[in-house]
């Protein structure tokens, strides 16, 4: 006999909530959100894959010749332009590997700078910033330098005092601003206008950010509607604003506190919005200031679990590194899980997308965990697609990809049309909460009844390069399982 039914639709189009307990949640959140990005309608869909940056796409899933030649972290990366006295510019990508710096023209070819080891004796992340036609490069160790593009050498101050030992960097009012200086940990320097490598002359100067209160200047931002800002950690934390225009004009006011930044590249600007990563958790300035109390404004509130109960390796947190791509209106941060340790141990990189989410405390957030396979991120950064001889060319030149700096001396171009991480493939896994009541139909006031699940419909959009799904359905105590072959067109119904 047949029987009438209901038939409803719970849309899914919930971010991520690890925190919340799963039986309070709406439907249309995720307990799981691994490998996924979320599209302009919240709609989920397995993130792209990762192909090593190489001349041919043919090098996925080798270590070929045609990298930085070296097993070292490749520290930092920067995606490099030139104008000069020209009006159509140069873009060449520059890379440090262990103690060498290389660069690359956009063929998937790597030179080095310089024919020998070329900058320090250590493996810290590096800073760099573009400033004066040149790329700035330190790590808050080694002495720091310049890369110039004309000449394809380093350079450094050739008059009057050498640049101190700095880490973080900024260029702004054409003046070259540093912070991380090892002997005044809370000043912040600026060289003179025009001139990055005058350090000491009458148009240079040193602004002390609170000397003593228990933090140093970890990172300053950059140019944010006219000013910079100053980010003091890694213990206790607080935000200050600089603006004015020359010397006679700076003037400093702390906007905030209580959020400690760990490290320069863990601060990601944007046009719109400043965020970093605390040892709390993640957090924009925007939200910061406009809700004044920073413990009740984390934009990471949804996945505080990972700080809580040290899903993630909070020991690492000090080299996790940021990066924001304005197509995919995301910012990330790489990190490692806990437990993980050697080669791959930066493997998770936490994906915010910011055009979907409500930055307002207890605002839905759109979060998901990317879980790279088969190597490590050591640096990211974000570079517009050159026009060589790449796997990406020639219909991506000019697009913003995510490159990512591994942990093998390789680079890898993201946002790669194969779903798989150079050749090998990864999980993307979605989990909604377990659904315990159903709103009773035809109520005037908020009531549920015991659920009857008669069959679960999948709508898909099918890709040729992918395995296909499972999907698994959970009633009571009863447990139903099938897979689809993603391909053809339409659905089909597990019942």
């Amino acid at each position: 006999m047949a029987k009438a039914t209901q038939f409803t639709v719970h849309p899914a189009l919930g971010g991520l909530d690890i925190s919340s307990d799963a039986t309070i949640l709406d439907p249309n959140y995720l307990v799981i959100a691994d490998n996924i990005e979320y599209l302009e309608g919240g709609q989920r869909k397995k993130r792209r894959g990762t192909l090593q940056y190489s001349a041919s796409s043919s090098m996925a899933g080798t270590f070929a010749n045609v990298m930085v030649t070296s097993s070292s972290n490749v520290r930092g990366i920067i995606d490099y332009w030139r104008y000069g006295q020209s009006i159509i510019p140069v873009q060449q990508f520059v890379a440090v590997t262990g103690q060498s710096i290389f660069r690359s023209t956009g063929n998937g070819l790597w030179a080095a700078v310089t024919t020998t080891s070329s900058f320090g004796a250590n493996d810290n992340d590096a800073h760099m910033t573009a400033a004066q036609d040149m790329i700035v490069i330190s790590d808050g160790m080694a002495r720091p330098v310049a890369y110039d593009m004309a000449t394809t050498t380093l350079r450094q101050p050739s008059t009057g005092s050498l640049w101190p030992i700095f880490d973080g960097t900024s260029y702004h009012l054409s003046r070259l601003w540093i912070s991380g200086l090892s002997t005044a940990p809370s000043d912040v320097r600026y060289m003179a206008a025009g001139n990055i490598f005058d350090s000491t002359g009458t148009d240079t100067g040193s602004l002390p950010i609170e000397t003593g209160d228990g933090d140093r200047v970890v990172g300053i931002s950059r140019p944010f509607y006219g000013s910079i800002y100053l980010f003091k950690g890694p213990q206790k934390g607080s935000v200050h604003q600089l603006s004015g225009n020359t010397p006679a004009t700076f003037s400093r006011a702390q906007v905030a506190h209580g959020a400690p930044l760990l490290n320069a590249n863990a601060l990601v600007s944007t046009p719109t919005d400043i965020y970093w990563l605390s040892e709390y958790g993640i957090h924009s300035l925007q939200t910061t200031v406009k809700f004044g109390n920073v413990e009740q404004a984390f934009l990471s509130l949804p996945i505080q679990r990972l700080w809580r109960d040290g899903i993630i390796n909070r020991g690492d947190l000090a080299n996790a590194g940021g990066f924001w791509n304005p197509t995919r209106n995301i910012v990330g941060w790489i990190l490692t899980p806990a437990g993980a340790a050697g080669s791959g141990a930066r493997s998770w990189i936490l994906v915010y997308n910011y055009a979907l989410s409500d930055p307002k405390p207890g605002g839905k957030k759109f979060w998901s965990i990317w879980k790279l396979s088969g190597y490590g991120a050591a640096s990211v950064s974000v570079m517009l697609n050159p026009g060589g001889a790449s796997p990406f060319q020639p219909s991506h030149v000019g697009e913003p990809h995510l490159y990512i700096g591994g942990d093998n001396g390789l680079v890898y171009q993201a946002d790669w049309a194969t779903l798989a991480d150079d050749n090998l493939a990864y999980a993307a896994v979605v989990q909604t909460p377990i659904i315990t009541k159903w709103p009773a139909p035809g109520m005037t006031v908020p009531e549920t009844q015991e659920k009857i699940v008669h069959g679960v419909v999948t709508y898909f959009n099918p890709a040729a390069n992918d395995a296909g799904v499972v999907l698994t359905a959970l009633c009571d105590s009863r447990q139903q399982t099938d897979s689809f072959a993603l391909s053809g067109t339409g659905g089909d119904v597990l019942g």
